[in-house]
């Protein structure tokens, strides 16, 4: 499993994280094929797919994304979404999604402790 995190600085994480969850559970209930599965709360959303999945923090001042997928295409595949569609939605604040480098599940503590990162938009 390669998993990548993502910290967007905003005063608004929760209403993003409702607004990116909502959109996308209307997404995949007007496309089944999708076979995605959305649950969110004010403050924690995950975003299931059969190929990877995204989980969500809202905190004050920072949204913080975690993707999981199987492999790198799946991975990068996830965050783009991701990254378009909340960078899409607010037009306003201007947020900015950096990523990590994909790790395997075992190697985040390098990157907790040192806070590397990596843009992966286009």
């Amino acid at each position: 499993m390669l998993i990548a995190e993502a910290r967007v600085a905003t005063e608004r994480s929760g209403r993003y994280l409702v607004q990116l969850c909502q959109h996308l559970n209307k997404v995949a209930q007007r496309n089944p094929q999708l076979q995605a599965h959305v649950e969110w709360s004010d403050d924690h959303g995950q975003i299931s797919f059969g190929w990877g999945r995204c989980t969500l923090h809202a905190d004050p001042g920072v949204l913080t994304l975690r993707a999981e997928a199987a492999d790198k295409e799946y991975l990068h595949q996830l965050q783009q979404r991701v990254t378009d569609r909340l960078e899409q939605a607010d037009r306003r604040d201007r947020l900015t999604v950096t990523w990590t480098p994909p790790q395997r599940a075992g190697d985040l503590s390098f990157i907790r402790a040192t806070g590397a990162t990596e843009r992966t938009r286009t």
